[in-house]
């Protein structure tokens, strides 16, 4: 081999070496360049409706909060009718020891005989002997039972409707938490955020300045909006969309024991039972029927507050989804 093509050799071997560092380079980048970009595109992606599941979680809750806020007043008509239900019991068990105390009824009769016996037998007798002392009480005594009567039905009817109320907010609360992925979406925004910014680091160690390339600028404000979404508020919305379901449940547990005991207090059998055991059931009855009442009530107000705070949480969300998903 001539000295010249020796050379020659030696320019080749030494061009062909000198090339690819500087072509490696530009290679690296642009294959970490493109690796951004794809990164980039992906937490779009993943971070992308965010928003619109939070509001459906939000609309969920409004709604139920106003069922809920329904069941609630029931319930607490329910225990203010009960309550007068029972001072007007109470007034009624005064006439009849008023008018037995007047002598003109046997006590140990009066206790075991039914109203419909007293009203048929006893007072018609008081009333035809001494008419101008007993017409009064009469009549008073009657309204007395058709007010006790009345106020027993619509303590029952309230009841049952806060029980309804509180099974329809079950259902929803169920579906709102069943139907809800937001934990599994917001992981998969925060992982993919956190892959872009290891693209950019990368792109920063090989020397690439946030002036030569746009992918900056877009990547950075995609981390910085979207890594505001965090899992553990998410965790938030679903312990408030597990309590929610619970209080609902057990409200309607509530209020379906105490319609039945409402309506045992008020039936029949149970009013027409004037013995001594008789009438303590009926007040026992009344009483457990008035508690569960109450019960319900702020079974339905704590609801409300957990419906309440579920919504400030989600709304508050909502906007940080939507600053994210405006950098896309």
């Amino acid at each position: 081999m001539s000295g010249r093509m020796r050379i020659c050799v030696l320019s080749t071997v030494m061009a062909t070496a000198a090339l690819p560092v500087s072509a490696n380079d530009h290679i690296t980048e642009g294959i970490l360049i493109g690796q951004a970009y794809e990164a980039l595109e992906i937490a779009h992606t993943a971070c992308n409706g965010i928003s619109q599941e939070l509001s459906d979680i939000s609309g969920v809750s409004i709604a139920n909060t106003a069922i809920t806020s329904v069941g609630t007043v029931a319930a607490g008509g329910a225990l203010a009718v009960g309550i007068k239900k029972e001072k007007t019991d109470q007034e009624i068990a005064e006439i009849l020891r008023q008018m037995c105390q007047n002598n003109r009824c046997d006590q140990a009769t009066l206790d075991n005989m039914s109203d419909q016996d007293f009203f048929d037998d006893v007072l018609p007798f008081l009333v035809s002997a001494m008419e101008q002392v007993y017409e009064e009480e009469l009549k008073q005594l009657r309204d007395q039972q058709e007010k006790s009567i009345k106020l027993g039905n619509w303590r029952t009817g309230l009841m049952a409707t806060a029980t309804t109320t509180n099974i329809a907010s079950a259902i929803l609360a169920g579906i709102n938490r069943d139907q809800s992925d937001l934990i599994q979406h917001v992981s998969a925004c925060n992982m993919a955020t956190i892959q872009l910014q290891e693209k950019l680091q990368e792109l920063q160690k090989l020397g690439v300045s946030p002036l030569e390339n746009p992918i900056y600028s877009d990547a950075i404000k995609t981390t910085e909006m979207c890594g505001n979404i965090n899992v553990k508020d998410i965790e938030k919305i679903e312990k408030r969309m597990t309590a929610v379901m619970g209080t609902s449940v057990a409200g309607a547990t509530i209020g379906a024991v105490g319609t039945g005991v409402s309506a045992a207090a008020n039936s029949k059998r149970i009013r027409n039972n004037n013995t001594i055991d008789g009438q303590k059931k009926e007040a026992k009855l009344n009483t457990t029927a008035n508690v569960m009442a109450g019960a319900g009530a702020v079974t339905g107000a704590v609801e409300t507050g957990f419906n309440a705070s579920l919504i400030a949480l989600t709304k508050k969300l909502i906007k940080k989804a939507h600053e994210c998903e405006g950098v896309q």
